[in-house]
């Protein structure tokens, strides 16, 4: 989910004004907006020791990379 602002928006087709395109970005509770990992995800984590290899990393890289592409 995206968010314009503080509006949410599930639209792909979403029409933007030029003004507003700078606040757009993944919603608070996304993981790919930042949030905390989401709960499956803790809890495989524990189960495996918490150690991460490596993959966080790159799904954090792109998150961020789709997000300056979307903006």
């Amino acid at each position: 989910m995206r968010r314009v602002g503080r509006q949410l928006v599930n639209i792909p087709s979403f029409i933007v004004r030029l003004e507003s395109e700078k606040h757009i970005a993944f919603s608070l509770t996304s993981p790919l907006g930042g949030s905390p990992a989401v709960r499956v995800k803790r809890k495989n984590q524990k189960a495996s020791g918490g150690g991460g290899d490596g993959e966080e990393e790159e799904e954090k890289e792109l998150g961020h990379r789709n997000l300056s592409n979307m903006i």
